[in-house]
């Protein structure tokens, strides 16, 4: 991928499949041309490619318009999605474990317990999205931003810290307790899942379905 093609891609993130590829088509098309302008007037090609692609502005900021311009609530409704998505699979994934661990006991889960897990989860989920959103404008290495790497790698750096209490504490982790240890990575895992998945379950390229987040 060369860097116009790179460039527009970063533009286009996230936008329905079929935006995306008209816009693509038409960026590429618009840069490559004014290329081809500069380097009529004596540019080096590399040179040209900067200076083209420093005259359609900030990659980062105009992804963000255009989002804002085809689904204006888009954030909202992903990250609702995906906190809805992490305190589920949290749940059953807890019901299951403590089922296989301790039948004998109700392992049910009560509602005043899923209110306050909803609560955490946004809370935690919503000040990641925050600094998420305020270091697109500042950070240089943009695979730092991958949501893979910028909601995992410190869940798993959380979990991995509290594993040693397998060995301080293991009186307190006995019969599927262990698990809590990794709560904040397994749950981190499951709303980045969501977060993902959010584009080709409810876009998926068709315009129609836009509506899902207006």
């Amino acid at each position: 991928m060369n860097e116009i093609e790179q460039y527009v891609e970063g533009i286009t993130m996230d936008l329905p499949d079929e935006e995306m590829e008209e816009l693509r088509e038409e960026m590429v098309g618009h840069l490559q041309e004014h290329v081809q302008e500069l380097l009529t007037q004596g540019y080096r090609e590399k040179e040209a490619v900067r200076l083209a692609i420093d005259s359609f502005g900030d990659e980062g900021k105009l992804n963000r318009e255009f989002k804002r311009s085809y689904f204006p609530t888009y954030k909202v409704v992903r990250f609702a999605w995906s906190v809805v998505w992490t305190v589920s699979g949290l749940g059953l994934f807890s019901y299951f474990a403590m089922e296989y661990y301790r039948p004998e006991f109700d392992n049910g889960i009560d509602l005043d317990s899923l209110w306050l897990a909803l609560f955490y989860i946004a809370s935690l989920a919503g000040a990641g999205e925050v600094l998420h959103a305020g270091l697109q404008r500042d950070v240089k290495w943009k695979w730092v931003l991958n949501p893979w790497v910028f909601f995992m790698v410190p869940s798993l750096m959380i979990s991995g810290l509290q594993t040693s209490m397998l060995f301080t504490q293991p009186e307190r982790y006995q019969d599927g307790l262990w698990l809590d240890l990794y709560a904040v990575a397994i749950g981190a895992l499951m709303y980045v899942s969501a977060r993902q998945l959010f584009n080709p379950l409810f876009l998926g390229g068709n315009i129609s379905k836009r509506n899902v987040v207006k």
